[in-house]
């Protein structure tokens, strides 16, 4: 009996230990993935919130209805070590001469999807190269995040890991996760 006390002890001592090990090494998704240049954040570029009753998904009210299907997407932003975070949403080419040894490319989709595909150059990127997917809500009328407790998430910023492109095409498209299972596509023309 003494002998299976010490072995439970040790086993709790040993998960313990590997648990707090790993806790202390984890880093956070969103450093690993730039670090010359800051975050992107919903106030790079606020885009208007297109919702019917902007109280109530403020309010959390429609928390229990269904997700709701893709009903808009941008490339929000394009970021590069020469140039940091340009906002291009709406825009088709990018304005600054994007170069360096990092270059990225956030896409702002509303609604829910459940495929998600990006091309770079037309060949497809790696699901590795998606380091970061941010729930986005509505506050005061806008997109924003990060979201708050409360908030109901009404999309996705995805951000994508364009290294060792220089320019180029970059393409991203997401199928909604329900009805009407409608595929959307967004791309720009990064210089």
């Amino acid at each position: 009996m003494k002998i299976n006390f010490f072995k439970y002890l040790l086993s709790a001592a040993i998960i313990a230990g590997i648990g707090a090990t790993a806790h202390a090494e984890e880093v956070p998704r969103s450093q690993q993935a730039i670090s010359s240049f800051p975050a992107l954040t919903s106030q790079n570029n606020p885009i208007p919130a297109e919702v019917t009753s902007t109280s109530q998904v403020e309010s959390g009210a429609v928390a229990r209805a269904p997700a709701p299907p893709l009903t808009d997407m941008w490339v929000y932003a394009v970021g590069s070590s020469d140039c940091g975070w340009e906002s291009t949403a709406g825009l088709t080419v990018t304005t600054c001469d994007h170069g360096g040894s990092e270059l990225r490319a956030a896409v702002l989709e509303i609604g829910y999807g459940s495929n998600r595909i990006a091309w770079m150059n037309g060949g497809i990127l790696p699901s590795s190269a998606q380091y970061a997917t941010t729930p986005v809500c509505v506050t005061g009328g806008y997109y924003t995040w990060p979201c708050t407790a409360g908030q109901t998430v009404v999309g996705w910023l995805v951000e994508y890991n364009l290294d060792g492109h220089q320019n180029g095409i970059f393409k991203y498209q997401n199928t909604s996760t329900n009805s009407p299972w409608n595929t959307m596509s967004v791309q720009i023309s990064i210089l």
